[in-house]
């Protein structure tokens, strides 16, 4: 293999994990791809197998492998997506290090200007699946997750449209934790975001109005944003309950 450097350190599975990170995120190893094997590894960096399989570990628990049983087990490179950035910041609301209020403040600068962009790059072949993400809102739903699911489509459509990768992966780990939120803290999210509420923005949006847009959303989030920060205090004693 030839890929890694042997390990002379007193912290020897970080730097293993170090160097296995480089090479998945450098494309030696692809998504779907399988590891060697950890004796394979073991002679490779000169370390023993205990210190493998905590590398290994770490790199699970990072997202950036699966383990599989049985025959033709291993560890597999996962396929990195966004979804990836989304967990990490809702493990970090969930473990009390951030707070709604932060979560809200972020989300007041950041979907505004999603909107802005989204409304410059608007074209007719982004009119489908804007028009499907609100027709969406009416629809009766499966379960609260579905219906969630329905009332956020906007913001995931709007996020994607704007163009701007990061402003996607910020939008969607917020969306997250909101979920994460009313999901525990709120038995009706009509009451608290209903069926229509995004038509403003999405006029604006439509007819290319980018200040127009950026001013609906705020508007939009405003008042959405006190109440969520309220409900987090909900949402703490019924975790701390549980």
């Amino acid at each position: 293999m030839g890929f890694f450097i042997p390990i002379k350190t007193s912290r020897a599975s970080e730097d293993v994990f170090s160097q296995l990170k480089g090479a998945i995120l450098s494309g030696k190893f692809q998504s779907g791809s399988k590891l060697p094997s950890e004796r394979e590894l073991t002679a490779e960096f000169q370390v023993s197998r205990g210190v493998i399989r905590e590398a290994i570990r770490m790199l699970e628990l990072s997202g950036f492998l699966a383990i599989r049983q049985g025959h033709g087990g291993g560890a597999y490179v996962t396929d990195l997506t966004l979804s990836h950035v989304g967990n990490a910041f809702l493990d970090l609301f969930q473990t009390n290090t951030l707070s709604m209020a932060e979560v809200s403040q972020v989300r007041l600068f950041i979907e505004p200007e999603v909107a802005r962009l989204a409304a410059l790059s608007f074209n007719p072949s982004h009119l489908k699946r804007i028009e499907e993400a609100e027709a969406g809102e009416y629809i009766e739903f499966k379960s609260l997750t579905d219906r969630i699911a329905r009332l956020t489509a906007v913001h995931k459509v709007l996020a994607d449209i704007c163009g701007n990768l990061f402003f996607e992966a910020i939008v969607r780990s917020i969306l997250k934790i909101t979920a994460e939120v009313v999901m525990n803290a709120v038995p009706d999210p009509d009451s608290l975001h209903g069926p229509g509420d995004h038509r403003a923005v999405i006029d604006a949006v439509k007819a290319g109005d980018a200040p127009r847009a950026a001013a609906e959303m705020a508007l939009h989030l405003r008042g959405f944003s006190t109440t969520i920060v309220e409900l987090e205090k909900v949402y703490r004693r019924k975790i701390a309950r549980e």
